[in-house]
């Protein structure tokens, strides 16, 4: 499965490391704009991983616009953050799952898992 992974930090290396052991695909990019470059591009992801502070873009407003957008609306979401209670708010339980920081990276797996729909 390709995995876009939006993330600022070492994290998103590792996260990059952690997929492509697991067999996927996994495309990282720094910022939210050019995360959302990736994911209006010509090999779209299937998944995204997103973290919620990002230097050029929050990650709640890049999750609102891919929601707003027909092309990218149904992907599923797992949103990192350091400020899990303050971002509950954006999990709906189907599409978008919050993750804090820092995770375990079983229940990764397994949110990924559900996400998928495995």
């Amino acid at each position: 499965m390709r995995v876009l992974i939006v993330e600022d930090s070492r994290v998103g290396q590792l996260l990059h490391t952690v997929l492509e052991r697991d067999g996927h695909e996994p495309v990282v990019a720094e910022n939210g704009t050019n995360g959302w470059r990736e994911l209006t591009g010509a090999t779209p992801p299937q998944m995204l991983i997103l973290d919620r502070m990002l230097p050029d873009m929050d990650g709640a407003d890049l999750l609102t616009r891919l929601r707003g957008d027909a092309r990218t609306a149904a992907l599923p979401v797992l949103m990192l953050t350091a400020a899990a209670s303050t971002s509950r708010d954006l999990d709906d339980g189907t599409l978008t799952r919050v993750l804090g920081k820092p995770f375990d990276l079983v229940e990764l797996r397994q949110v990924l898992s559900e996400l998928a729909g495995n």
